[in-house]
């Protein structure tokens, strides 16, 4: 990706939500914490789109108690997306001998279903590792923006498959599918400059991640739950984008509150807050975590993936709504965590 290319100035349009988190929320004692990222690399070789694309994130799950923390479990995954958008490479990290059968299959829809039949003991455990392996199609997917920010994509081209009312952004009368028909040309959102997540003050709030190179993308995930009374769940994500200038701004940016009984496993409230979205008809989609009240915190993956679709709806927020899923699971690293003798003891 050249660092002179540019989108038509006249095709940049303002995001319509603008109001991205300015810090992380800090932890609590009797919580457990799961921070993850992957960043979206160009200028690899192997794959059909410029430059090429390389997929790398790290997960890492992170027990506070009382007196200090204890980090329970990390993973990595390195990947690069060659020709057709299939998957050219893979390592992780824990080895897994089974990923070699994912070579050779498309990034994007189907790749998922893969990875449960492929890992079905990592996907059971809810670990990071099934984390970032459920999030390669959707990095793959969100890339698309960055050759539309550097003038790269053509308007109809570039893995955008512009379907119409699959979601609230891209609903058949919206502001983004209108210019696309009238001008030819997909409207390039400009976000606000991206405010450090890692607060100041707790340097294990989020794990190390590396700064990011110009003409990249990232997304970053948290999912935090306190265990007492209920379960309190604070979750968000965010993507983001490096131009030329070195500037990283938000494309995407939800945060999200869950309280969970404890004894049931039954969300009993969800909210999510929109804070960065490209189009105006993208927040509407926030209402959609409401239906999540009522079910199973082990029913919500099936539930977003059956049931959460068309309009009323956000792809992005539905990732952040299947996350959900993994929230008895760290609960139930959080008591055994907890419930161990000091290391020594």
């Amino acid at each position: 990706m050249s660092d002179e290319s540019k989108p038509d100035e006249s095709r940049v349009l303002p995001s319509a939500m603008t109001a991205p988190l300015g810090t992380t929320v800090p932890r609590r004692a009797g919580s457990i914490r799961r921070t993850s990222h992957i960043d979206m690399l160009f200028g690899g070789a192997g794959a059909d789109r410029p430059g090429g694309l390389t997929l790398d994130g790290a997960a890492r799950d992170l027990v506070t108690h009382a007196t200090g923390q204890i980090e329970t479990d990390r993973a990595h995954v390195h990947a690069t997306v060659g020709s057709g958008h299939t998957l050219a490479a893979l390592a992780t990290t824990p080895a897994r001998a089974q990923g070699d059968q994912l070579l050779g299959l498309i990034v994007a829809g189907g790749f998922r279903d893969a990875v449960h039949r492929l890992f079905p003991s990592d996907v059971a455990a809810g670990n990071p590792l099934s984390l970032l392996l459920d999030d390669l199609p959707v990095a793959a997917l969100i890339s698309g923006y960055a050759h539309l920010y550097s003038g790269a994509l053509p308007p109809d081209q570039g893995g955008y498959n512009l379907k119409s009312d699959i979601c609230s952004g891209w609903r058949s009368e919206g502001t983004m599918l209108v210019a696309a028909r009238e001008h030819g040309a997909i409207p390039v959102p400009l976000g606000p400059p991206a405010p450090p997540l890692e607060p100041a003050s707790d340097p294990l709030g989020w794990h190390d991640i590396a700064p990011l190179g110009t003409g990249s993308m990232r997304r970053r995930r948290l999912v935090d739950v306190t265990v007492g009374e209920q379960w309190e769940v604070r979750a968000m994500f965010r993507d983001t984008h490096v131009d030329t200038t070195g500037e990283e701004t938000v494309l995407h940016e939800y945060s999200l509150t869950a309280v969970v009984d404890p004894d049931t496993s039954i969300v009993l409230a969800c909210d999510a807050v929109p804070r960065v979205l490209p189009w105006v008809e993208c927040p509407v989609a926030a209402a959609s975590a409401t239906r999540l009240v009522g079910h199973h915190v082990g029913e919500v993956r099936n539930l977003v993936r059956a049931e959460l679709r068309g309009t009323s709806t956000c792809t992005h927020l539905n990732d952040l709504l299947r996350s959900l899923g993994d929230v008895g699971t760290l609960v139930a690293t959080l008591h055994t965590t907890l419930a161990a003798p000091p290391a020594g003891g």
